[in-house]
């Protein structure tokens, strides 16, 4: 446990140094303020799954385990931010020095990390098929606030929940299909959870 413990520090001081940093970066290109850098980067889904990510580290690292449902559902989220910047985006990013360190670390290295403490360090024993519904409304939950925050800014994280542009029906139809994700990818996980707690 200990060393759990230790891991779980290193990625949630890991998370804090990259979100700083990512702040940073945006309060200089934006000529913003702290708070207009946070309320700017906070509009991505891959800022929340970090910061949670980085939130549940450090209870772990204080020796509480937050709920199995919610490591595992997180364990899911960051892998699918992970999976979709590297087949979808990866190939024509063109950042480099801080800004490529930063972007690596919030789609490949924090991910990876906490998959790998979630599969091989915490408990799972107890996840429920109940738990899909939980995970399923992550991108629902994130897509109304996205959407609302559009409503009084104007900008939309991501084309497909621009209202203006893709109509209600059309943003409808890509909730569902990012909660249509969550629900297969959450059935991968829960088999996977339970053949290593078999294991």
């Amino acid at each position: 446990m200990q060393m759990v413990r230790l891991v779980a520090t290193g990625l949630a001081l890991a998370v804090a140094v990259t979100l700083i940093a990512r702040f940073g970066m945006t309060m200089q290109e934006n000529q913003t303020s702290v708070l207009g850098a946070v309320w700017n980067d906070f509009r991505y889904f891959t800022i929340w799954a970090n910061t949670l990510i980085g939130l549940a580290s450090g209870a772990i690292a204080l020796g509480r385990v937050p709920p199995q449902w919610l490591t595992a559902g997180l364990t899911m989220a960051i892998a699918l931010v992970a999976i979709v910047f590297h087949l979808l985006l990866a190939g024509d990013d063109p950042r480099v020095g801080l800004d490529f360190v930063v972007n690596a670390m919030l789609h490949t290295i924090i991910p990876v990390a906490f998959i790998g403490l979630w599969l091989f360090a915490l408990p799972k024993g107890r996840l429920m098929w109940r738990d899909l519904l939980i995970w399923s409304a992550f991108p629902i939950f994130y897509s109304i606030y996205a959407i609302a925050r559009g409503a009084v800014d104007g900008e939309y994280p991501y084309f497909f929940l621009d209202v203006a542009e893709m109509g209600a029906g059309g943003v409808a139809l890509w909730v569902a299909g990012l909660a249509l994700v969550f629900l297969i990818a959450g059935t991968v996980l829960i088999g996977c959870a339970r053949r290593f707690a078999r294991a």
